[in-house]
């Protein structure tokens, strides 16, 4: 488990590095008005404490890396998206623990970053050891297992494009919320709902776009904290542009809807909602919610509430940490840690 850990720790100093790059965080948001250098932050942030945190070994030792071929020369295909910053980077970080050489081809949204760190970890890896661990790539062929992340009709295309090798496929999914009775809820957890649908102007598949809340909900209380920590979002051109869009198509079609003069919230069952808006519905009991969230499994990452226990769901994450996932987190509930070892095993 050393070569494992050794992974870890060198892809922590890259990362802790990069937050120190001024220059490169200010050329990312040139590249892409998405990529605030706050946003940006946030991200780092993160990659660090998932880093840093004591469950990254117990992550590890869930698995049996001896498995690995020794002289593997396969090649994994990585197709990242862009939607925020790094989003990539733990399939490449599964894929060098698994003994592949990685080509990756990074989002055009998010390839400063990308390519910053991996050419940093690089550089690190083969100091000890671990040589053509990445390369950044225009096209992928050749390649013996394929990663591809991208929307629903992207995804079709992935499917046949790969279909002669083993792939992992990941496409549109979002995050819901479920809020308890009012009275039990107190400004910090109005605050953290705000982090998990705000962050990353809710681009990222973590981000809350749906919201269900207990029948007679008070919008009043939510908004007044909104308005004193996220108000300013408004202050940022493109999310402003999807802001005002989805208010005139809302006004247009005469759609019941409440504006809070920075996000838009409109009553509806869909998951996914676009930026600038929030969906949400409420019930009557919390059976139903679990009903819901069961039937829509497919389409939502990641489930966070200030309710420690929802029946019939598992793993509920306290509002606030959507964004902040650890390393044993995998997008679309896939491992893929153990499907990366299959596919690379002395069996």
């Amino acid at each position: 488990m050393v070569r494992e850990n050794q992974i870890l720790q060198l892809l922590k100093q890259s990362v802790e590095k990069l937050a120190q790059q001024e220059e490169v965080l200010r050329f990312a948001e040139i590249k892409n008005p998405w990529f605030t250098q706050k946003n940006i932050v946030v991200a780092l942030d993160g990659w660090i404490h998932s880093l840093n945190d004591s469950s990254s070994s117990e992550w590890l030792n869930q698995y049996d890396f001896s498995e690995i071929s020794e002289n593997s020369t396969k090649k994994l295909g990585i197709i990242a998206a862009g939607n925020i910053p790094l989003v990539g980077l733990h399939d490449v970080l599964c894929g060098i623990l698994c003994g592949f050489t990685v080509w990756l081809k990074p989002s055009t949204d998010d390839e400063t970053l990308m390519k910053w760190v991996i050419s940093d970890w690089t550089a690190e890896l083969q100091k000890i050891g671990i040589w053509n661990a990445v390369e950044i790539v225009e096209q992928l062929k050749g390649i013996d297992v394929a990663i591809a992340t991208g929307n629903n009709n992207s995804a079709r295309y992935f499917e046949y494009y790969f279909r002669h090798i083993p792939h992992l496929l990941r496409n549109n999914r979002n995050s819901v919320a479920v809020l308890g009775a009012q009275d039990q809820l107190e400004e910090e957890d109005y605050i953290n709902l705000g982090l998990d649908v705000f962050q990353h102007f809710g681009l990222g598949c973590r981000n809350v776009t749906k919201v269900f809340l207990p029948r007679g909900f008070e919008f009043k209380p939510l908004f007044d904290v909104w308005e004193q920590h996220f108000a300013d979002t408004l202050f940022h051109n493109k999310y402003a542009n999807n802001y005002n869009y989805h208010k005139a198509l809302l006004l247009m079609n005469l759609d019941p809807h409440i504006d809070a003069g920075y996000i838009l919230l409109n009553e509806r069952t869909h998951i996914h909602s676009p930026v600038g808006v929030l969906n949400y519905s409420y019930y009557d009991d919390i059976q139903e919610v679990s009903q819901d969230i069961l039937q829509n499994q497919n389409v939502i990452q990641c489930v966070v509430s200030n309710l420690h226990e929802i029946t019939l769901l598992e793993n509920i994450l306290p509002l606030g940490t959507a964004q902040s996932p650890l390393l044993s987190d995998y997008a679309d509930g896939v491992d893929t840690v153990a499907f990366l070892l299959s596919a690379n095993s002395n069996r």
